[in-house]
């Protein structure tokens, strides 16, 4: 399993015309394939409650998505990089490495903000799960994907969502690196989306 596996499942279960959104989260794909990543579709790890992206609070069941999308909101409040790192489980870093590796280079940034950049992306698209029970308003999934398709992705969209000003300040980047790195990590990660 890997983070396309995911990104895929994410893809799939955005509706199309009259299609209805998975509800029950027993028979949802992504609840199974992060379930099984976090420990065998069972209970995953106890996580602490409360984030710092103004979320609601961690469920303490394992739901696998909000577990995972809590992981990532741990790592992302986290003031010291290095010790972030440590907190996330190692499953889910490893998926998001080869993005980071990626993105660090294309920016030219620290492995360390990379992998901020990337989980508070990664977590922007799966609060558009509708089982992820976080708030998926900032921006509209299925336009910015259709921007990643045509490669014609708004240089402004980030900023307008207020992206960039929420990271930036988690990360001590300028906005323009800020702006730069998110949509760097919304191409590299929406690509992933689009491949069949």
């Amino acid at each position: 399993m890997s983070m396309e596996d995911i990104l895929k499942v994410l893809a799939a279960s955005r509706p199309t015309g009259n299609a209805p959104r998975p509800q029950a989260q027993s028979a949802d794909p992504m609840t199974q394939l992060i379930g099984s990543l976090l420990g065998g579709g069972g209970q995953a790890p106890s996580m602490p409650q409360g984030n710092a992206f103004n979320s609601p609070s961690m469920p303490q069941g394992g739901n696998g998505l909000g577990d995972m999308m809590g992981m990532l909101e741990m790592f992302m409040g986290g003031g010291n990089t290095s010790q972030s790192l440590g907190a996330v489980n190692d499953p889910i870093m490893a998926m998001l490495q080869p993005f980071v590796a990626q993105l660090a280079k294309k920016v030219n940034i620290p492995n360390g903000i990379a992998m901020m950049v990337v989980s508070y992306v990664v977590h922007k698209f799966l609060a558009h799960h509708p089982t992820s029970g976080r708030d998926s308003n900032s921006f509209d999934l299925d336009d910015v994907i259709r921007q990643v398709e045509t490669g014609q992705l708004d240089n402004k969209f980030a900023k307008k969502s207020g992206m960039v000003d929420e990271l930036s300040q988690k990360t001590g980047l300028d906005e323009d690196t800020t702006n730069q790195a998110i949509l760097a990590a919304i191409e590299l990660l929406g690509q992933q989306m689009l491949t069949k």
